[in-house]
């Protein structure tokens, strides 16, 4: 044994490339952090340690649980904490009152579909661009909401047709490292940092939600969207906080089955600016694992094929079933999605296209009438100009990070404020 260490003393010397961060054994990390910059070496090769999630140690290769949660080469990957704090956390009814408004701006007037689903939400204007060299159209909308003291940017889903051929195309680039510079030193899919130029920037939206924010400065502005508009949304926020437009504090991201919108740059970036942030992510869903990346914690990865990976932000909410009213979800407190889902059987596309049961044709052909999103509420005028909402005689079900329960609740006024349902 003590051969074997002399043995490594002179490789390791010949080599001359020790420094702060080596250490003579992994186990010398005792936390996440210390542990993800922390390396050894191997024959004169620098090797990472790796982080186990689960056993909350620091090891050498090949030493966690297969599937496990592992951690390496950059601290911001370690573990956070889900919030869990009343207007900090994710609720399946917030989730489901802000899909609605993504599935509003489907339609090429959304006010009649507004009135129907959130009469308190008024429709300010609809964009809409053409956003490649196909013709294919990206459209957003903004919108506000006295009662609920709320802003909202919305981004219209991808079309399912050559649109999301176009998109996927793209991918091709990134995966190989291919990356549109956005803000903070991240970079983006060519065809999303195209889409937010020509529609965000380009039709007059940025300058519409800078005249909302000064005539409501108090609001919270939330930015959501579905696929495409998913990662417009996550764009937009960056760039909402990065340039202090909004501020940080009010600014609220939610999306529905987003793609890795950009590198770990840009991950990195949404997770420093923007604390309210959550990826609703439904079962398989094909698209939220493109563009694919390779496992920054396999043994052949350097730190700079690691640092040109699709990476996601946290925090994940995961539904692994139908989303019907009463379903479970579970939230992930890792970057990356490897141990919070099954990424190999994330290849379902009719779960991309179905989020909280809804039948998106049914539902926008009936001007999204029929309570299909099961909010379990219902809007109730008063004698002054805003309307307040109630909850119905029925039973309301609300979830947790894992559980779901059922409480009985009678007519009660309750706030609009997006709030008051997380």
């Amino acid at each position: 044994m003590q051969i074997l260490e002399i043995v490594f003393t002179i490789i390791i010397a010949f080599w001359g490339i020790i420094d702060a961060a080596s250490v003579n054994v992994c186990n010398d990390a005792k936390t996440c952090a210390e542990c993800a910059e922390s390396y050894i070496y191997v024959f004169g090769f620098r090797e990472h340690c790796r982080w186990c999630v689960e056993t909350a140690t620091c090891v050498g290769p090949f030493a966690c649980a297969t599937g496990s949660g592992i951690v390496q080469r950059e601290p911001f990957m370690c573990p956070q904490p889900v919030p869990t704090a009343k207007g900090h956390r994710y609720t399946d009814r917030l989730g489901r009152s802000l899909y609605s408004l993504a599935l509003a701006v489907r339609e090429s007037d959304p006010t009649e579909c507004l009135a129907n689903s959130r009469p308190d939400v008024k429709l300010i204007k609809r964009y809409e661009v053409e956003c490649d060299q196909s013709h294919n159209l990206c459209a957003s909308m903004l919108a506000v909401s006295v009662p609920a003291k709320s802003i909202y940017v919305v981004y219209k889903s991808s079309n399912m047709d050559k649109q999301l051929i176009t998109e996927l195309i793209h991918t091709v680039a990134a995966q190989l490292g291919a990356w549109q510079k956005f803000e903070s030193g991240g970079g983006v899919m060519t065809y999303f940092h195209g889409a937010f130029e020509r529609l965000f920037k380009g039709t007059g939206m940025k300058e519409q939600l800078i005249e909302l924010n000064r005539k409501y400065p108090h609001y919270k502005v939330w930015v959501t969207g579905h696929s495409l508009g998913a990662s417009l949304a996550s764009m937009t926020a960056l760039y909402l906080a990065n340039h202090s437009i909004i501020p940080r504090d009010l600014i609220r991201l939610v999306t529905f089955g987003e793609a890795r919108t950009g590198n770990v740059a840009f991950a990195r970036a949404v997770e420093r600016n923007i604390r309210f942030r959550y990826r609703v992510v439904h079962r398989g869903d094909l698209v939220t694992n493109i563009p694919a990346n390779i496992d920054s914690n396999g043994i052949l990865v350097t730190r700079a094929v690691a640092e040109r990976q699709p990476h996601f932000y946290r925090f994940l909410v995961y539904y692994d079933n139908d989303m019907k009213p009463g379903s479970s979800f579970k939230k992930c407190n890792l970057s990356e999605d490897y141990a919070c889902r099954n990424l190999p059987f994330t290849n379902n596309a009719l779960d991309h296209l179905n989020y909280f049961g809804v039948n998106v044709d049914e539902y926008l052909a009936k001007k999204c009438k029929g309570n299909l999103l099961k909010l379990n509420t219902t809007i109730a005028q008063s004698n002054s100009t805003s309307p307040t909402l109630t909850t119905t005689n029925s039973t309301v079900t609300t979830n947790s990070s894992s559980t779901s329960s059922t409480t009985t609740t009678s007519a009660t006024t309750i706030s609009l404020e997006e709030n008051s349902l997380n």
